[in-house]
């Protein structure tokens, strides 16, 4: 349905939520300038479109503007939306691809779940109308003078050492070369004609048991830890000597029994004391939490509906970021009026701006059609 489409994508540069119903929600959200630095262009701000198939209940937006664009009944608009959604899900069934146009791609992943891809043609934010994409290619800066000749210099140098050397060097290098490897060679026979020696032990060769020579000798003999005269002490006298270093401290009128008694009293006194302190921390706490949460709401402006309060509100747009929807309320308080915001609610992600709010369902509904004359035909009722 062509009509369906376009009035989908006109909503969605207004707002950044617009719902399907049975279908899901089209969310419109912020993407700052960026550059891309293969292209080397910087790309104006613009709108990213993201699909939540769990957004399918009807706000009345898309249905009331498509009834108020074409002169329609709201039974009629929905009947269209309805259509739409059905071709929609059948070409899904059929071939798992359905385009929406010039928004986006949808089809089911391998989990059966709707995936949808954001195909960006239209720059969809407001703020950013006209302003093209523009190219910035990065300037070669060309060196100095003086520093172009020290590179010719250097590349001339590194042409000429890779050029083949003179006969003269060629024949000093290899007479280094043969003299390393016949000093080499003497020390291989040296070693090879001592191992061919009995009486030589190879292992004198190396420096480490040679520094460690004076040493062996006293590593080799047992060790002996007491002198020839040596008499240990018997029982009695070691006996002796402790009582002397370690005298007993004996209190008068305190048997042992009483001292662990007086213990076990400490033990229990002081566990009933972290008891008490651990209550006392406790109660402090609660009362400083609920203190915090009353000034929270303290600082709540006026015009944002934070709870439910069982009224019913007659709602101009819903909005995902508060800014937006704070936006909103300014342009709408300008033509008078008590202007609220709505927060989001248990299982919603909106802000909703509200041009009035009534104590029944039936004032709402009768003052409805007063405040559309005022305010546009996309008005709704919220029970909250």
């Amino acid at each position: 349905m062509p009509m369906v489409e376009k009035h989908i994508k006109s909503l969605l540069y207004d707002h950044d939520c617009v719902i399907i119903p049975d279908f899901g929600g089209l969310i419109a959200r912020y993407v700052p300038a960026r550059i891309n630095p293969v292209k080397h262009t910087l790309q104006p701000p613009s709108k990213t479109i993201a699909f939540n198939e769990k957004l399918v209940l009807n706000d009345g937006l898309l249905i009331s503007t498509i009834a108020h664009q074409n002169n329609i009944s709201k039974e009629e608009a929905q009947a269209l939306v309805a259509k739409f959604v059905h071709a929609a899900k059948n070409a899904l069934q059929q071939s798992n691809r359905f385009e929406l146009s010039e928004i986006g791609l949808f089809r089911y992943s391998s989990e059966h779940r709707l995936v949808f891809e954001y195909v960006e043609i239209d720059n969809m934010l407001e703020e950013s109308f006209g302003l093209p994409e523009l190219v910035a290619r990065p300037l070669r800066v060309e060196e100095p003078a003086v520093l172009r000749t020290l590179i010719k210099e250097r590349q001339q140098e590194l042409a000429e050492q890779k050029q083949p050397l003179p006969l003269r060097k060629r024949i000093k290098r290899a007479y280094h070369m043969a003299a390393g490897l016949a000093l080499a060679g003497l020390s291989v026979s040296a070693l090879y004609f001592l191992s061919l020696q009995a009486n030589y032990n190879m292992s004198s060769l190396n420096p480490v048991m040679l520094f460690n020579g004076g040493n062996s000798a006293y590593a080799a003999s047992p060790v002996d830890r007491y002198a020839a005269d040596y008499v240990p002490f018997t029982e009695e006298e070691r006996l002796h000597h402790y009582a002397i270093m370690l005298p007993e401290v004996a209190q008068p009128g305190i048997e042992e029994s009483d001292a662990f008694a007086s213990e076990e009293e400490i033990v229990v006194d002081s566990a009933s004391m972290a008891s008490d302190d651990a209550a006392e921390f406790a109660a402090a706490e609660s009362v400083t939490e609920v203190a915090v949460v009353e000034e929270e709401e303290a600082k709540m402006p006026a015009h944002i509906v934070n709870a439910n309060d069982g009224r019913f509100y007659i709602i101009t747009g819903g909005y995902v970021r508060l800014e937006n929807a704070e936006e909103s309320r300014a342009i709408l308080k300008k033509d008078g009026g008590d202007v609220k915001v709505v927060l989001p609610g248990p299982g919603s992600r909106l802000y909703r701006v509200a041009v009035a709010d009534f104590s029944t369902k039936e004032e709402a509904q009768a003052e409805l059609n007063t405040y559309r004359k005022k305010f546009g035909e996309t008005l709704w009722v919220l029970t909250n």
